[in-house]
């Protein structure tokens, strides 16, 4: 005698009973569209986080930057604003200086002695 192995539903854990396919994984639509959903739910989360993170960064620099075309800050005023140095969209080495340029979105920094940050608005 074989054994037949009673496959459950991902969503809802309810036994498959009137599987349409051998391979199916979901009692009906309403489960897999809840299943699918949560998912992307889940990674619609968390890429905002990272996204709110980003922005915040970028109005930190622009406030700091205001009209000039460039400023020199303290790390700990940056810190003190809530500026998160794990986070960036992109770096670019500058062409002149060959310094990296570490940017949130439009507005970057880079790295000076003494703890200090030179803050500027994109090259372009």
């Amino acid at each position: 005698m074989e054994k037949t192995t009673v496959r459950l539903c991902l969503e809802c854990g309810k036994p498959l009973k009137k599987a349409k396919r051998s391979d199916s994984k979901f009692c009906d639509d309403e489960c897999r569209n809840d299943y699918f959903n949560k998912l992307k739910n889940a990674e619609s989360n968390e890429i905002g986080k990272i996204q709110n993170i980003l922005k915040s960064n970028r109005r930190i620099l622009k406030e700091l930057l205001g009209k000039n075309p460039e400023v020199i800050i303290d790390k700990a005023v940056l810190l003190k604003l809530g500026f998160n140095f794990n986070y960036h969209t992109h770096h670019v080495i500058s062409k002149t200086r060959s310094n990296e340029f570490i940017f949130s979105f439009n507005y970057g920094y880079h790295a000076m002695d003494n703890s200090q940050y030179k803050i500027v608005k994109s090259f372009k």
